[in-house]
């Protein structure tokens, strides 16, 4: 891992990575396509160190609230995310200014901010996503071995849909 201090947050599409690189291992990966101009080794995960910081400021000057998304090019709820907390305390900045959040992962750690994807959803719109790749958990851990098996993700969504976020 390794810090970095970035220019902006918010792509165009109004999405977002706190991450760049992944802790997953997942063997299809085409986020490690050199088309994506990684100038570091994709396990070395860069943080982008103020990333909070630039977040609140761009929604701070926004005229009206979109869906900001995550997840589309790098895991928001990798291993290291539970140390780090980057990805609640940008979902804590989201809540804040009234916008909407849509997340797409492959971890379990997603229930830690549980709490705040109803805040979200209550005000606006929550989404969150969890990639199932395959039913067999066997053959899950193979391909993706370092995020909780298909099984799992399966429970983690019920409990979103238990919760009432979409």
């Amino acid at each position: 891992m390794h810090f970095v201090t970035a220019k902006g947050i918010l792509s165009s599409g109004v999405g977002m990575n706190i991450y760049r690189g992944c802790q997953h291992g997942c063997i299809y990966c085409d986020a490690r396509s050199s088309c994506y101009q990684f100038t570091h080794l994709f396990e070395d995960i860069e943080v982008k160190e103020n990333a909070i910081e630039l977040l609140e400021a761009a929604l701070k000057s926004r005229r009206r609230p979109t869906m900001i998304g995550t997840g589309a090019m790098t895991d928001p709820y990798m291993p290291l995310e539970g140390r780090l907390q980057m990805t609640r305390r940008s979902l804590e900045i989201i809540e804040k200014y009234g916008f909407g959040a849509t997340v797409h992962t492959k971890s379990d750690l997603i229930l830690r901010d549980l709490d705040l994807f109803q805040r979200i959803n209550s005000k606006t719109k929550a989404v969150v996503q969890l990639s199932l790749t395959c039913i067999d958990d066997g053959l899950s851990r193979l391909i993706e071995p370092n995020v909780c098996p298909t099984s799992r993700r399966i429970q983690v969504l019920k409990e979103f849909q238990r919760a009432g976020v979409p």
